[in-house]
C-alpha cells in the first residue's frame, strides 16, 4: 500500500464525494420515513448512499446510465454500505431500512455486487489483494426495540436481521 495508507483511506480515495459522508447520526430511508440512531463511538468509517438527489447536470442518466432503466430492480440498491477496520479488517455492511414486508434481499444482494466490485478496484489500484468481511443487515420497522439491553449481533450466512434501540457500529464489525 503506498505509505501506510488504510484500507478505510483507500476506499475513500476511489469513491465520489458526493456519495460519502464520514459523520452521520443516524441511518435513514425517507421514502419510508424510518430512522434509527447510528452509534460510532468513535470507530471510523465510510458511509455510502445512493439514496440522495442527483444533480440533473452531474447525472443527466441517473445513478447507473450504462444500464437498461426498463429493466425491473436494475438499479434497485440497499440503503447504505458502510465501510469501517477493525483488527486489520475491511468490513463491509450492507444495510437496508424498511417499514413493512417487502423482501430485501435483492437489495442487499446488489449491495454486495457493488462493494465486490469497490474492493476489487482497490485491489486493482492499489495492488492489494483485500478480502473484506461482508455483512447484510436488515433494519424493518417492527424489530425495532426502544429502549431495551443491546442484544450482541448474530450472523446466520453473514445476514442479520436487526433487532435493537440504536445501531452501535462496532458490534458489526466481528
Amino acid at each position: 500500500m503506498e505509505g501506510k495508507m488504510s484500507k478505510l483511506v483507500c476506499v475513500s480515495n476511489i469513491l465520489d464525494d458526493f456519495f460519502k459522508e464520514d459523520k452521520i447520526t443516524k441511518l435513514q430511508e425517507l421514502q419510508e420515513k424510518m430512522e434509527i440512531e447510528f452509534v460510532s463511538d468513535n470507530k471510523k468509517y465510510l458511509s455510502f448512499s445512493f439514496d440522495k438527489q442527483l444533480p440533473l447536470k452531474d447525472f443527466p442518466k441517473g445513478l447507473f446510465p450504462f444500464f437498461n432503466r426498463g429493466v425491473a430492480k436494475v438499479t434497485s440498491f440497499c440503503d447504505y454500505i458502510i465501510f469501517s477496520e477493525h483488527n486489520n479488517s475491511l468490513f463491509i455492511l450492507l444495510i437496508e431500512l424498511k417499514k413493512g414486508n417487502d423482501n430485501v434481499t435483492k437489495q442487499l444482494n446488489a449491495g454486495k455486487c457493488f462493494a465486490e466490485y469497490i474492493v476489487s478496484t482497490l485491489n486493482r489500484v492499489y495492488d492489494l489483494n483485500i478480502v473484506p468481511e461482508i455483512r447484510q443487515i436488515s433494519i424493518r420497522q417492527r424489530h425495532i426495540k426502544p429502549k431495551q439491553k443491546q442484544k450482541e449481533v448474530e450472523y446466520e450466512n453473514n445476514f442479520h436481521t436487526f433487532c435493537n434501540s440504536k445501531f452501535w457500529l462496532k458490534k458489526y464489525l466481528k
